[in-house]
């Protein structure tokens, strides 16, 4: 989220310490300090104490020279960062953040050439917060905080789900090229009977009776008669183009593998499910306005995802900033006669693009609540599937906006009604 309000041109007279941050070491300017036989540039580690003492020491001389407050600014690393800053907040520093692609762009105009060093970039980065192109250092909840982290092993609970079950796939293809079910059945009750019992494994089933595998497979599952005739008769076939003996028993072996990972991964996700919902509760007590779960529309665990990447919603003025902050804000491209895709950014958090991707995919089947909405977009538009998709992302944001502020409880009638029409209706 964009600072518009910073104080660097305020009464408050501050020095601005601009830091180019990597794993090992950090470079820092402050051309406000700089003066005949003291050139106000550092080189230091990337470690606790020597950032405290580097900060104490430009603290000091800054008072010395008049300035009442010290702004730390870098550009995002991932975690590097995050060190230099939390040791800036406790000495009382201020803490602002700036667009990698400005400092990019920024570089080449104080340079001349894209070249990039560990002596330019500070200056550059210098450059960029003199512009007033800042970015707050925002400072959540914790209860957020722990959401966004719990989002996050959420989501890489479902990415080792997907691996391992593209892996269950590939070994099936081998180990039984024949098993004719779907891929609900293989994972579902009966499925996971199969492999505990058989290893889905042909040559394992193809010389047994129907009424003992029935028998043996009922005490796990509700399968049906059927099925077992039909996974019989699949096996038979298989065993005539699959080969027993140690290939057999090692692509089982990776099909256990494959599958321990899979009921792993599955339990990660829900344990992560419980502790996001719970959190979301937590949340929900301290800001009531936060919209409750609504069966069919949108679930607690969603809710708090996305939560999770906003923070909380008082910290915006309008959508717009929050569709800002997801990278869903739309970019025109047009000069003298030309007149390009108008497209989004793409430059806020992606995992709140991604939740929001989640959440709109059950809502756009033909009953579902946008679904006269993107397919109306797909067919008589003749937009493609991913730009409606992206469409009902911020239609999304929208609702979601709209429904924390109005503090009611949800109204699918209000969804596609603006506010001047539902005023007017009331």
């Amino acid at each position: 989220m964009k600072n518009t309000s910073l104080s660097l041109v305020s009464e408050v007279k501050i020095a601005i310490v601009s830091c180019d941050v990597s794993l090992d070491k950090l470079n820092l300017v402050c051309p406000s300090l700089d003066r005949p036989g003291f050139k106000a540039r550092w080189e230091i580690a990337n470690g606790s104490e020597a950032i405290r003492s580097t900060l104490d020491s430009i603290l000091h001389r800054a008072h010395l020279e008049g300035y009442e407050q010290l702004s730390v600014v870098v550009e995002p690393t991932g975690v590097y960062h995050r060190l230099l800053l939390r040791i800036a907040r406790s000495l009382g520093c201020a803490t602002h953040l700036v667009d990698a692609s400005h400092v990019v762009k920024m570089r080449e105009v104080l340079f001349g050439d894209p070249g990039k060093s560990d002596e330019r970039d500070p200056q550059a980065i210098d450059a960029v917060a003199r512009q007033g192109r800042l970015i707050i250092d925002r400072q959540v909840p914790e209860v957020y905080e722990l959401l966004r982290h719990r989002s996050k092993l959420y989501e890489d609970a479902e990415c080792a789900i997907i691996d391992a079950k593209a892996r269950v796939h590939r070994i099936m293809v081998l180990l039984f090229p024949d098993f004719s079910f779907t891929t609900d059945f293989l994972y579902g009750p009966s499925g996971s009977a199969i492999y505990r019992c058989y290893g889905l494994n042909p040559h394992r089933l193809a010389g047994l009776k129907a009424a003992r595998v029935y028998d043996r497979l009922r005490n796990h599952s509700k399968i049906l008669r059927i099925s077992v005739d039909r996974l019989l008769a699949n096996a038979r076939l298989s065993v005539t183009t699959t080969e027993s003996g140690r290939r057999n028993e090692l692509l089982e072996h990776e099909l256990d593998l494959a599958w321990h990972d899979l009921e792993l991964a599955s339990e990660r996700r829900e344990v992560e499910r419980e502790a996001i919902e719970a959190l979301y509760e937590e949340a929900r007590q301290s800001d009531p306005r936060l919209p409750q779960a609504q069966t069919g529309v949108i679930s607690a665990v969603a809710l708090g995802r996305f939560f999770a990447e906003t923070g909380p919603l008082s910290d915006y003025q309008s959508w717009r900033q929050v569709l800002r902050m997801g990278g869903l804000n739309l970019c025109e491209r047009k000069s003298g006669k030309y007149v390009g895709q108008t497209k989004i950014s793409r430059r806020g958090r992606p995992r709140m693009r991604t939740v929001l991707n989640h959440i709109a995919l059950p809502l756009v089947k033909r009953n579902g609540l946008f679904g006269t909405y993107y397919h109306h977009k797909t067919e008589k538009e003749k937009m493609p599937g991913k730009k409606a998709m992206t469409a009902v992302s911020r239609k999304l944001v929208k609702m979601l906006w709209g429904w924390y502020h109005s503090g009611e409880a949800f109204d699918a009638g209000r969804v596609f009604v603006c506010e001047a029409q539902y005023r007017a209706a009331a």
